[in-house]
């Protein structure tokens, strides 16, 4: 099971392999399913997927993961990397956020190194590929290159359809293709929010036993 972090570093149900739409991006899951590299990069622009891939990695890892998203790193310490070498998995997520930080850089590197020397994976993820990120650390710069890196592409608005239909499927609801792009047309259409929405969908569903319909899904979401 995930190891328990705190309440904003924690892994989200559902967030897994069964509910991400590959569209373009059918290599790098299959290699993510994989699971069998020591050292994997994903970058992409925001909305393409990258959180819920390494989310679902920690869902799938048999031993135990850990996955810290680094977007709002406000509170957070390079400290807190020290004893995740135990760990079988370590994600880490938005890796720009801490570059040109020299602390968290010499942290990251330190803990590159200890996982490779216990036999654990690790998966990063940022914005942009290993060598645009502004790093002051040469040797952490050079280690983001010594395995596969793959670039995420956004899913196209046919398959964002099916990943709104699929989810609520996944949520005991139906989705018809008209309130699908009801949704699409009106809400923003990155994955991480479609995700949320659907959670929301699927809260407001249950709490007033209401199947989905346009009426329905315009009142709760104030569309």
């Amino acid at each position: 099971m995930p190891v328990q972090l705190p309440l904003s570093l924690s892994i989200r149900p559902r967030v897994d392999f069964s509910a991400f739409i590959a569209g373009r991006n059918g290599e790098a899951v299959s290699r993510l399913r994989g699971g069998s590299d020591p050292f994997l990069y994903l970058w992409g622009v925001s909305g393409s997927g990258k959180s819920h891939l390494l989310q679902a990695c920690c869902h799938q890892e048999q031993g135990q993961p850990a996955y810290l998203p680094f977007k709002s790193e406000h509170g957070l310490e390079p400290a807190m990397l020290e004893g995740l070498e135990s760990f079988s998995l370590v994600c880490l997520d938005d890796l720009e956020a801490l570059a040109a930080r020299q602390d968290w850089e010499l942290a990251i590197f330190n803990l590159f190194n200890q996982l490779r020397e216990a036999g654990s994976r690790l998966i990063v993820s940022s914005d942009r590929p290993p060598a645009q990120l502004p790093l002051k650390l040469a040797d952490l710069a050079s280690r983001l290159t010594w395995g596969p890196c793959y670039q995420l592409f956004p899913l196209n608005d046919e398959e964002r359809l099916e990943l709104l239909i699929r989810s609520a499927e996944r949520r005991g609801m139906t989705m018809s293709v008209e309130i699908a792009n009801f949704l699409l047309q009106r809400t923003p259409r990155d994955i991480h929010y479609l995700t949320l929405l659907m959670e929301r969908l699927d809260q407001a569903s249950l709490a007033a036993q209401r199947r989905l319909t346009i009426p329905f899904v315009r009142e709760i979401l104030n569309l």
